[in-house]
């Protein structure tokens, strides 16, 4: 009889997962990540910690950086490896620039990059192309962690319901969203809790996911159309009734990196030193 049940439970339930439609699965997420109104009404958000990673054979600590002004500015800024400064990828409603410090050690000078990007003993600092920009447009969305996910058909975005798919054993809503600009990436939703479990993303949506998506295209780097990156949520915090999280962790390839999010203000204005290159 145990066994009967235990049957007609999951097949219930296996029904009303097929029933769901990406517009339910996606309403669920906004409300379980603080609300609409909350969401969309965040205009600055600041988040300060840290990324563990391995550099070298040497496992690193870093600071890190993530300011947003909605509509307006974004910036990843990095803490520097073996006593160089700081690096960071800042884009605009209207531009986007590259800063990389001194490498000292590094020798010389080299071309690359978006419109040829020296490398050396100087600060170098690359201005994006315009199709670089647009690209990075979706970084201007503050909308909580996830700001894409947040009203995004009247963002110019669509998403597809692809099914359920199991996370770390968890079953989890797979939804496609496909940006505005073309560039798509895989959300899935845990159908418990009804937020972002796991992100995934190919090609050069594989780098922006790493967050170092231009600087790396900057020096260079190409990957092919299949490379994934894939970002896992392991926990999350309540700040001001968003939820954003506060562990993940990030793989490209073989290559796997810790964040750590430690503070996240909401609201409280960015300093102006954010805004300058230099």
């Amino acid at each position: 009889m145990k066994k009967l049940f235990a049957g007609l439970f999951l097949m219930m339930l296996a029904l009303q997962l097929q029933a769901q439609t990406v517009e339910e699965v996606l309403g669920k997420y906004v409300e379980a990540a603080g609300g609409r109104e909350k969401l969309e009404a965040i205009r600055y958000l600041e988040v300060l910690g840290n990324v563990k990673m391995g550099v070298m054979g040497q496992n690193i600590e870093l600071p890190l950086t993530l300011v947003r002004e909605k509509g307006k500015l974004f910036r990843r800024q990095v803490g520097g490896v073996m006593g160089m400064g700081d690096s960071f990828t800042m884009v605009t409603d209207t531009s986007g620039v590259i800063y990389v410090p001194a490498m000292r050690g590094f020798g010389g000078r080299g071309g690359g990059g978006f419109d040829g990007m020296p490398q050396g003993n100087e600060p170098t600092i690359t201005r994006m192309q315009p199709a670089e920009v647009t690209a990075q447009q979706y970084e201007l969305d503050c909308a909580g962690a996830f700001g894409e996910l947040v009203n995004y058909a009247a963002k110019g975005h669509t998403a597809e319901l692809q099914g359920t798919e199991k996370v770390n054993k968890l079953p989890c809503y797979k939804v496609k969203m496909t940006l505005k600009t073309g560039q798509t990436v895989t959300y899935f939703i845990d159908v418990q809790t009804s937020l972002v479990k796991k992100v995934e993303a190919t090609g050069d949506m594989a780098l922006n996911l790493t967050g170092f998506g231009p600087m790396m295209k900057a020096f260079g780097s190409r990957i092919g159309k299949d490379t994934k990156a894939t970002l896992l949520v392991k926990e999350y915090k309540d700040f001001k009734g968003i939820q954003y999280p506060v562990k993940t962790l990030l793989s490209f390839g073989p290559v796997e990196t810790e964040v750590e999010n430690l503070t996240v203000n909401i609201n409280e204005g960015l300093e102006e030193k954010w805004y300058h290159v230099k």
